[in-house]
């Protein structure tokens, strides 16, 4: 009997040091997850040739954004751009050029609480995907299907860094969406872990962390993000719960080589996610959300070759790009 209550009393203590071991990590990770990297976002000005739009979403946020290309009547396609945290929706003009210029109309809105569009009382977005953002593209999808010269285009999703995971989960969601370009794009849990492992050290010593088992670790941050929903009144989205729906082979991954925020490390685990089936390119010497900066274009062409082919649309793109660099020595 005596042996019986030892194993009870040393069941009940490692329960309870689990328990005060949480409780002392668990805010301390919900800390480090909810931190924002030093960004430094660069937008873009207006630009008077494009159409301006405002939708209104599900639960009463209005949102501001932009159709550049508007006016063709035979595009190839409809590219959905999903800009960066803290960027807005006139970025589309720097990643989208190449999209622009052979043919495609490109529709980009800003989240709530960023850019032009109205603010959303109580939520101050940091750089993880929401329910509220993704009610946001819900509004976007409703936007394509009220124009008659949108809903008829084959439909691309093309975002950046939280913009990116963003057009994953919106392929994961809807099925008109027929391809995806994800430029510094991350998985929500894969990321978490990758830092948590490098800084650790702020929250306990790194012998303890490393004598506790995976599972452990992974139970762990699944408290912190849920103490985190719990803080900022959201809930997160995670792209590795949603992925089974998503075509792999219709994704192309861009990350980077020197980003030190999305690594070439974090961008393989993404892959993994997604499935074999998707391209990655990494950028070399291109930091984060610098690839189309440093290697435009082999961006560019990898870009619109990856939405032609998705979209089934024929194109030349290296011809097209010499014919244009034709024109523009003419008229010079």
């Amino acid at each position: 009997m005596w042996i019986v209550s030892m194993s009870l009393l040393g069941i009940a203590a490692v329960v309870g040091c689990d328990r005060a071991f949480r409780r002392y990590v668990t805010p301390r990770i919900c800390d480090i997850f909810e931190n924002v990297p030093p960004f430094n976002v660069v937008t873009e000005n207006a630009d008077d040739t494009a159409e301006k739009i405002s939708i209104v979403t599900a639960d009463g946020v209005s949102l501001k954004g932009s159709l550049i290309n508007g006016h063709l009547r035979d595009a190839k396609g409809l590219v959905l751009f999903l800009p960066e945290l803290r960027g807005n929706h006139w970025m589309a003009k720097r990643y989208c050029t190449a999209l622009i210029e052979t043919g495609y109309m490109v529709l980009s809105v800003d989240f709530r609480s960023q850019g032009e569009s109205a603010s959303h009382p109580g939520y101050s977005p940091i750089h993880w995907v929401t329910e509220f953002e993704m009610i946001d593209v819900d509004a976007m999808m409703h936007f394509i299907q009220s124009r008659s010269a949108l809903k008829t285009l084959p439909l691309l999703a093309y975002g950046v860094s939280r913009g990116g995971v963003t057009a994953l989960i919106a392929a994961c969601r809807y099925s008109s969406v027929k391809g995806v370009v994800a430029d510094s794009a991350f998985g929500t849990m894969s990321m978490t872990r990758y830092f948590v492992d490098r800084f650790v050290s702020y929250v306990v010593p790194q012998w303890v962390y490393r004598l506790l088992p995976g599972w452990h670790v992974n139970l762990t941050l699944r408290n912190g993000i849920k103490l985190s929903e719990r803080r900022r009144k959201c809930k997160y989205v995670h792209l590795e719960r949603e992925q089974a729906s998503l075509d792999s082979q219709s994704v192309l991954l861009i990350s980077g080589g020197r980003d030190s925020y999305v690594t070439p490390e974090i961008a393989r685990r993404l892959q993994e996610i997604v499935g074999q089936g998707c391209q990655l390119w990494i950028a070399p010497g291109a930091k984060h959300n610098m690839s189309r900066k440093i290697c435009t274009e082999e961006y560019d062409s990898r870009v619109v070759n990856h939405c032609d082919q998705c979209l089934g649309a024929k194109s030349n793109f290296a011809k097209e790009t010499a014919d244009q660099r034709a024109v523009i020595a003419r008229a010079a």
